[in-house]
């Protein structure tokens, strides 16, 4: 047994050793690699596990295949799927806590998470899903992270303000670009790109806001990405502008809330229908069930039009919390 291992390992190890399925093992296999220090003592013991891991693997795909569960899959919940996207320790789960139901766990060492988690973030009358995924820079999990993301609506790039934050932003980018995966800035209104190129809306989010000299540090990154990239600061442990946070998430995620109304009766406000911005009437008729399309008379719309209940065109470009009554 190689020396020098840390208390880390042999928790993680005993968290393997009492896993059942083939998913569970591989989740606790990855913490355990993640915990394992690289030099020469630990070569055999790291190749070891990963032949390991690749045969869980397997056999964990070839469950999904049989209906039996899934890996690297993260089904799509609420108004839109947005990814955490950072380095090891830069606050990702903590993050994910703090604004959603999910229980990540945290800690000091890196690499705590090992298996996309996702939780969902309460904004207003609706709901976004935050993914945490393990950090990037991982040779045993960058492979399905860049998948994830490229399938994502939008990515939260999270940075250390007290770790050189400028670079740590460069070198992120530059790592999605890699992956064929360019992120979109503030003025771009384009949708994702189908095909080899992806592009992404996405957040520039310092984190650690509370510890000495992070503002100043968030203030040049500001100034260096703030033109191109909407910058938001925040600490997960005095809760400073989460709530800015969570407006800038409903911001870059592009979606619109409209509500539906019966002739004659209140709007349901209960339910809002969650679309992507610059839907128009006919498009929203669809989601709702293809006979509206048929049979659709005419629409009328409260919130955005010149005056309340206007009748418009099924080309009508709908708004935010724009109230909408469909005559068959």
């Amino acid at each position: 047994m190689p020396a020098n291992l840390p208390p880390e390992y042999f928790e993680a190890e005993r968290r393997y050793k009492e896993a059942r399925t083939p998913v569970e093992k591989a989740v606790a296999l990855e913490q355990l690699l993640s915990t394992i220090p690289k030099h020469k003592g630990t070569d055999r013991l790291r190749g070891d596990l990963r032949a390991k891991l690749a045969k869980l693997r397997e056999e964990a795909v070839r469950q999904k295949k049989a209906g039996k569960g899934s890996l690297y899959n993260v089904e799509r919940e609420g108004a839109a799927q947005l990814c955490l996207v950072g380095f090891a320790n830069v606050g990702k789960s903590s993050l994910l806590k703090g604004l959603t139901n999910a229980n990540p766990v945290i800690a000091d060492y890196p690499m705590t998470t090992v298996m996309p988690l996702s939780g969902m973030m309460p904004f207003e009358d609706i709901q976004f899903q935050l993914v945490d995924l393990p950090p990037i820079g991982n040779d045993s999990t960058d492979g399905w992270v860049s998948g994830i993301l490229r399938n994502a609506d939008a990515l939260l790039l999270l940075i250390d303000l007290t770790d050189d934050p400028g670079t740590q932003a460069e070198l992120l980018i530059d790592q999605l670009r890699s992956w064929s995966i360019s992120l979109a800035g503030k003025s771009c209104q384009q949708r994702t790109a189908e095909g080899p190129q992806r592009s992404k809306r996405g957040l520039l989010v310092g984190t650690k806001l509370d510890r000495p000299g992070a503002g100043e540090e968030l203030l040049r990154l500001a100034e260096t990405f703030g033109e191109t990239y909407r910058v938001v600061g925040v600490s997960n442990l005095t809760k400073e502008n989460l709530e800015e946070l969570r407006t800038a998430i409903f911001e870059v995620s592009e979606v619109i809330r409209v509500y539906s109304k019966e002739p004659g009766k209140e709007p349901d406000y209960r339910t809002p229908f969650t679309i992507p911005a610059g839907s128009r009437v006919l498009e929203l008729a669809e989601l709702i069930h293809k006979d509206f399309v048929t049979n659709l008379k005419y629409v009328c719309i409260w919130g955005s039009t010149r005056f309340a209940g206007q009748r418009v065109q099924r080309d009508y470009v709908l708004r935010d919390r724009d109230v909408v009554e469909f005559r068959l």
